[in-house]
């Protein structure tokens, strides 16, 4: 994956190699050679030392930002202009055609030319890029050591359109030659900086730049002339098309547009790693054209490339999880992959065990995101209620109530046996009891250990502390198990330690079931957890003050008269600050509320300047601060995270059962009872909208049962009678009342007690989704702020776009008004030239007639 995420341009060239190849870095050339050249200098390689030379003057990007500072982007500048100017001056001194072709044609590091070099320069000028074709035609068609013609340096490197198209009408066939690694000069036009901005955008950057400028320099036009002679369709050595290099590296719409229209199949096809431009785009979502590609890509062909798995199985949202790992200060990173994330689930792929899992696999903050999506609670709420899932809970459920209540009778027994001296020993059919729990609880947790390897996802069950609860609850059923089984000898205080802990565990996995069925638990568990870890300061800083407190207390009545007291009366009370434990022990339970007799502080001032300090401090100031912020911390849990806090508790469960589920299906197809395509549907329920959702092998006759539970419920209808106009006089209705009776008293009653029996699996699926499909969420307040915080932003942009649409539009004014004016001053110029004409035309004619007149 890392060649995606931080490919390189390729060795010895590129934006940073300048092909210095093994030329010593330390080098140095004096910034007067950058300059003019001497007009008797005739020797071939000047020319390209010129250039050269101010390639390894060039100041380099900064390490951290890959941005050059301001004033190392003005100076670079200025030499860009100097080698420019050098360039003219060496070709206006030097008439001589031959001269000018032995130095266009003198090769240096890497077999370059001066124009390879030049074209490794950012933005070359097209005066000097046509002078140095004219000088030799053919050098444009020659490849460096890397392969790479001058068309491939001038794409990486961010050359204007006008230079490229002087390249490729130079040389034609130079748009479909390929380097050493296969590459085409189209793929290197997306390493350029500006491949994923549009016009717009670069318009944003450079205001004050003529529209004129622009034309053929947008990336669409340039990719278009790229792309004409079929590039979009020749693989580099990794099998990746142009199409795959604009995903992975992040472009515009339009661009996308334009290699869609020259190669239609690129969007499906996949390189050598089984990946298509999906896989790439959600690889580098952080990037900032990332959701473009991703919208696009799915909006054009989502049916054909969503599902698709790569050569290590992995579903484009797989990759996603492993290239999201953004700590909180990558805002706008983790915002696109966000995005990109949410434009996936739009798309609505496939509810898969792979997928499930995936999701599992997520950052935390992007699975907050997923399992809030309309498409992964409808997925969720449609798969808890099959009859696996439903089973499992059940059976779960069944298994937990009766572990808890069988180890409560079995631990009384044996306690009564073995400390108290009955003669009835422990029953060793709840003993077994016990036994078969623990088997079930071991069975469940190995075909879940043995489905999450299958699918590549042990780690999410190790990270998962209620797998640890799970194990922990089956080692002590089984060891208590053993010992009362056994009536094997151990101290009464062990036994009744180790079974207490044992219940404790009983009861926190019941809470844990009941974590993943409702979500009001759901959010109170959370809660409680939230609340805890917000508590850490001040908790800390708790102990510190009750720490202290009781030392102090302790130190105060040391060896006083309350503590003699109490060493020579030992039935009575003891004085709680005598012993430094019963002091700590007395300041917490003071914390508690309980401040006890305030007349035992009374005998020395120093205690009861400690006792009003503490009743202060601790009891009134502390618990108060304890207070609210419990009452804040549970309010964010419960106004904003209940949703995701419920849906990734569920999200667990159901990729767990999905998991089981998968593998079963191996182990069919492996021994041949599978039919069908493989991952097609051999069951599908058609839905109101027209979708059909694939349905399980467990799902069969789920229809009929179905059915059969609305027949009944229509026995019900309050409108029943009006619809077949049915009276109390009539036979019929009387008939109607009997049918009612017999369902709601003897055959639904018997319906759903046959379907508990069976662990649910009998039950109509009305039945299992009223029990466990939970509503959709409501956006929360977070949601709310998320998207007025976007619709300001696109508003920003908005206003961006048009403040600089009118920038241009007044910009154009103005130009017209000046040419309007200059109209205007040519025409006032013409006029006043012809009012001068008449005006001499006057005064001659008027001589004229004097000179008649005198003549007369």
């Amino acid at each position: 994956m890392a060649d995606l995420v931080g490919r390189t341009i390729g060795a010895g060239g590129g934006r940073g190699g300048r092909g210095r190849g093994s030329v010593n870095n330390s080098r140095q050339v004096r910034a007067s050679d950058t300059g003019g050249v001497s007009p008797g200098v005739s020797d071939v390689s000047a020319l390209y030392n010129l250039v050269e030379a101010a390639m390894f003057n060039m100041p380099q990007p900064d390490p951290v930002t890959n941005e050059l500072r301001p004033a190392e982007l003005g100076r670079m500048r200025e030499m860009l202009q100097q080698t420019w100017d050098g360039i003219r001056e060496w070709l206006a001194a030097h008439p001589n055609a031959n001269d000018k072709q032995n130095a266009a044609m003198h090769q240096g590091q890497f077999l370059t030319t001066t124009l390879h070099m030049v074209c490794k320069l950012t933005d070359p000028p097209v005066d000097v890029v046509e002078s140095l074709i004219d000088c030799s035609e053919e050098t444009v068609t020659w490849p460096d050591s890397n392969g790479w013609l001058p068309l491939h340096h001038a794409c990486a490197n961010g050359a204007s359109g006008k230079v490229l198209a002087i390249l490729v009408e130079a040389y034609p066939e130079g748009k479909v030659k390929q380097d050493k690694r296969y590459r085409t000069p189209l793929h290197f036009a997306f390493f350029r900086k500006d491949a994923h901005e549009d016009k717009m955008s670069r318009k944003s950057m450079n205001p004050n730049d003529d529209e004129e400028d622009d034309v053929g320099n947008s990336m669409p036009e340039i990719v278009a002339l790229l792309a004409d002679s079929g590039a979009a369709e020749l693989q580099d050595e990794g099998g990746m098309l142009p199409m795959h290099y604009a995903s992975a590296y992040g472009t515009t719409r339009e661009v996308l547009e334009v290699l869609l229209e020259v190669y239609p199949e690129s969007i499906t096809k996949r390189e050598n790693k089984g990946r298509n431009p999906l896989h790439l785009a959600m690889v580098n979502a952080h990037r900032k054209s990332s959701p473009i590609v991703v919208g696009f890509l799915l909006e054009v062909n989502a049916a054909e490339i969503i599902n698709v798995h790569d050569d290590d199985n992995h579903l484009p949202i797989h990759l996603l999880s492993m290239a999201s790992k953004f700590p909180e200060e990558k805002i706008m990173e983790r915002k696109n992959a966000s995005d990109c994330l949410n434009l996936y689930l739009n798309a609505r792929p496939k509810a898969t065990a792979d997928f499930l899992t995936a999701i599992q696999t997520l950052p935390e903050w992007l699975r907050d995101i997923a399992v809030i999506s309309d498409h992964i609670q409808n997925i969720l709420n449609h798969k808890i209620v099959q009859k696996f899932p439903t089973m499992i809970l059940i059976l779960d459920f069944v298994f937990l109530i009766m572990v808890i209540v069988v180890f409560e009778i079995t631990t009384s027994q044996t306690i009564d046996y073995l400390f108290q001296g009955t003669t009835t020993p422990t029953s060793p059919v709840l003993v077994f009891l016990l036994f078969v729990a623990g088997a079930y609880f071991l069975l469940r947790e190995m075909v879940q250990v043995v489905s999450m390897m299958a699918l590549g996802n042990a780690g999410s069950w190790i990270g998962d502390m209620g797998n640890w609860l799970d194990v922990a609850l089956i080692f002590l059923i089984c060891y208590f198990g053993g010992v009362m089984f056994t009536n094997s000898p151990m101290s009464a205080d062990a036994f009744r330690s180790g079974t207490a802990i044992t219940k404790g565990i009983m009861w926190m996995s019941v809470i844990s079931f009941l974590k993943s069925t409702q979500v009001e638990f759901s959010v109170f568990v959370s809660g409680v957890f939230y609340v805890v870890h917000r508590l850490a300061a001040f908790l800390l800083a708790l102990s510190v003050i009750l720490l202290m407190f009781s030392q102090m207390f302790y130190i105060i009545y040391a060896e006083s008269e309350e503590c003699k007291c109490s060493a020579d009366f030992p039935d009575a009370n003891p004085f709680p600050h005598c012993d430094f434990k019963w002091s700590l022990l007395k300041v917490y339970t003071m914390l508690m509320g309980e401040i006890g007799n305030e007349m035992r502080y009374s005998t020395l001032p120093i205690a009861q300047f400690l006792y009003i300090a503490f009743a202060f401090l601790v009891v009134i100031l502390l618990s108060n601060v304890l207070i609210a912020i419990v009452t804040d911390s549970y309010g964010v849990i419960k106004n904003e995270r209940s949703a995701m806090v419920f849906w990734a508790n569920r999200l667990d469960f159901v990729a767990e059962m999905d998991a089981i589920k998968n593998v079963g299906k191996r182990i069919k197809a492996c021994c041949g009872k599978g039919g069908g395509a493989p991952g097609a549907p051999m069951n599908v329920q058609e839905t109101p909208n027209g979708e059909p959702i694939p349905l399980d092998g467990d799902e069969k006759g789920s229809g009929k049962f179905r059915a059969g539970w609305q027949s009944l419920m229509n026995l019900f209808d309050r409108n029943l009678y009006e619809t077949y106009d049915v009276q109390p006089s009539s036979i019929e209705f009387w008939c109607y009342v009997l049918v009612r009776f017999g369902a709601f008293f003897f055959v639904i009653p018997l319906w759903l007690l046959i379907g508990l029996c069976t662990a649910g699996w009998l039950w109509p699926p009305q039945v299992r989704e009223w029990l466990f499909q939970q509503k959709k969420a409501a956006i929360s307040r977070a949601d709310m702020q998320f998207e007025v915080t976007n619709q300001i932003n696109q508003l920003k942009t908005e206003i961006m776009r048009l403040r600089i649409e009118m920038k241009g539009e007044m910009k154009s004014d103005r130009k017209e008004f000046a040419a309007l004016k200059t109209e205007v001053e040519a025409i006032q110029a013409e006029v006043m030239a012809d009012l001068l004409q008449v005006k001499e035309i006057m005064v001659t004619l008027l001589d004229m007639s004097r000179d008649n007149l005198s003549t007369r």
